[in-house]
């Protein structure tokens, strides 16, 4: 009779234990889940591709439109250009949190957005490299993943040592024409300032337009006449200048040196002027068509 009642104690006793660990830890748990942003909303291209490698995109319920890397954040609700943001659409959403890139706008609109009390982050803005690690140090904080943060920061770090390390062996620079856009007539073209020009200088390439900021208007007679040995431009701007034939058959365009090599260079814009975390591959890439041989894509891989 002793021996069962110690053994219905014992139960009882192990019972009250589960009970009350059980209870910690959905009490934990709930705790853990109402701090956890459940419902982020990303805008701009590098700070969704930011989120993306540092594992955290399912949290993503929203992006704008210049964010669609990776393939699959295309299928989130669409709020709008990064710098013409509507405050209805993307509070319609009913997120937890929002991270925005320093581009984000109009400014009434975005005070609109923070006077809802939602928490809205605003990152460092900058084309280079430390630009770049804090925008990923401050995703990361703000995620609650600062390991992750640290690692991705280190493999862009090693990354770009490489790129570097090889680059300096590079003594001949390359006139470079970054084209943003040619239509009707008016071509724009990138200066100093610019993401663009920051990309033709850490490839080692010379912007012929370095004496001029931001994004310009030129005829195409002066761009003729600088005489760039490269035209560097977004797919969808040489799409719409009917392609690469098209720039060598043209009047002006296609007498300089860049047209007569056949080197004109289009490459997905976010991937080129995105500086997000794939960054020293962009760099890479370009830097191989601007320097044939060095193989350099190839080198950051291995």
């Amino acid at each position: 009779m002793p021996l069962k009642t110690s053994k219905r104690r014992d139960t009882q006793s192990f019972l009250k234990s589960f009970f009350l660990i059980s209870l910690i830890c959905l009490l934990w748990g709930c705790n853990e889940a109402e701090e956890r942003p459940q419902g982020v909303i990303s805008i701009g291209g590098d700070i969704t591709e930011i989120i993306y490698a540092l594992g955290k995109i399912d949290q993503v319920i929203g992006r704008d439109t210049t964010s669609f890397y990776p393939p699959s954040v295309t299928s989130l609700p669409d709020i709008g250009y990064v710098r013409q943001l509507g405050a209805e659409g993307l509070l319609s959403l009913s997120p937890d949190l929002i991270i925005a890139s320093s581009e984000s706008g109009p400014p009434e609109v975005v005070e609109q957005i923070r006077g809802t009390g939602i928490p809205f982050v605003m990152t460092e803005d900058g084309f280079d490299m430390p630009s770049l690690l804090a925008r990923i140090k401050t995703v990361g904080r703000t995620l609650g993943a600062e390991p992750e943060a640290k690692e991705l920061s280190e493999s862009i770090v090693n990354k770009m040592d490489v790129v570097n390390e090889k680059l300096s062996e590079v003594s001949d620079q390359p006139k470079v024409l970054f084209l943003m856009s040619a239509t009707d007539g008016s071509p724009m073209a990138a200066g100093t300032e610019t993401a663009a020009d920051s990309i033709i200088n850490l490839a080692k390439g010379e912007n012929i337009f370095s004496d001029q900021s931001g994004y310009r208007a030129y005829s195409f007679e002066a761009l003729a006449a600088a005489q760039p040995d490269v035209i560097m431009m977004m797919e969808h701007s040489l799409a719409s200048l009917g392609g690469i034939d098209a720039i060598q058959e043209h009047p002006a365009l296609g007498m300089t040196p860049a047209a007569l090599s056949k080197n004109i260079i289009a490459i997905d814009g976010l991937f080129l002027l995105g500086f997000g975390p794939r960054l020293p591959e962009a760099i890479a890439y370009v830097a191989d068509r601007f320097h044939p041989g060095l193989g350099l894509s190839d080198t950051i891989t291995q």
